[in-house]
């Protein structure tokens, strides 16, 4: 019960400018399930005897499954990306907190500069297990939750967003909580760089021009016009330059901010560049006419045809 009471203080907390303690989330079992998930406080419920088959002994109720939608939503997280999306929401610098939820990556490392190779950063990748393929991601800085979890767990991080002297935003965490794992992505997609990083590789298999593209096809394509101006109004792209505007496409992550507060910094955002060809794979299609770009959605990263 007081886990419940826990996770419902939390919820009770969203919005208000006050930060819950940082046991709120609840440090865990050690089952893989965040503190009280998938609890139940009542009695196992037994037959009456006069409904039992003769000779038969009553069977306990089996533990129901969790259902770890319903645990995200009781903590009152959001996926690591929504978190970048509504930023303005979330900002510790106005007394707001959140609670973020994802699969937490390696540690970050940076170019150390000359021949110095690699510097470690204080930040850990947690990783948007919702959409993208695992192209989205977000800087975590643990503090005093490192060592609870390991790259590769799905947690819940209590936090807020704040700058740091190279002004790039992370999520700074004041609590966590284990979450039962993610469900492994359908298809065969070669995973995704963090950081909208692209990464360069070979024409797909099978990989169609996006003239031509239908639901959940692998595509090819060029950027053929100017990049969008918000989030959201899509790339205009054709399967080379020179022909016109195929498809207006939306790459993951690219939704428009509530009220039109977006944070996002330049590292936060996909650069594609004329006469470059890249492929990717596109969730639903939506026709408009013969005279119209089609538009629709990338389900994965891009990466640059070499």
């Amino acid at each position: 019960m007081r886990a419940l009471v826990l996770a419902a203080a939390l919820v009770a907390c969203q919005g208000t400018g006050r930060e819950p303690a940082p046991e709120a989330l609840g440090s865990g079992s050690g089952s893989g399930h965040a503190t009280g998930f998938g609890s139940r406080d009542a009695a196992p419920a037994v037959a009456p005897a006069d409904a039992q088959d003769e000779g038969s002994a009553a069977k306990p109720d089996e533990p129901e499954p969790v259902d770890v939608g319903k645990a995200i939503a009781d903590l009152g997280g959001i996926s690591a990306w929504e978190a970048v999306v509504e930023r303005a929401r979330y900002l510790e610098r106005r007394g707001q907190h959140g609670v973020v939820f994802g699969t937490l990556g390696d540690v970050i490392q940076i170019a150390a500069g000359g021949d110095a190779g690699l510097a470690t950063t204080p930040y850990h990748w947690l990783v948007d297990d919702t959409e993208g393929n695992g192209s989205l991601a977000i800087r975590v800085d643990l503090g005093p939750q490192a060592g609870k979890a390991k790259p590769g767990d799905r947690v819940a991080l209590g936090g807020a967003w704040t700058l740091d002297d190279q002004h790039a935003w992370f999520w700074k965490v004041d609590a966590m909580s284990p979450l039962p794992a993610a469900p492994p992505p359908s298809g065969k997609d070669a995973a995704s760089q963090l950081g909208h990083a692209i990464a360069n590789g070979d024409m797909p298999r099978g990989a169609k021009p996006i003239s031509r593209a239908s639901d959940g096809d692998l595509v090819y394509f060029q950027l053929v016009g100017m990049p969008p101006v918000l989030d959201g109004d899509g790339w205009p792209v054709a399967d080379e330059l020179g022909n016109p505007v195929a498809a207006l496409l939306d790459l993951p992550g690219e939704t428009a901010s509530y009220g039109g507060q977006d944070l996002r910094t330049p590292d936060e955002r996909w650069h594609l560049k004329r006469g470059v060809t890249y492929a990717l794979r596109v969730g639903v299609v939506h026709h408009h006419g013969a005279d119209k770009p089609a538009t629709m959605r990338a389900r994965t990263a891009p990466i640059k045809v070499m």
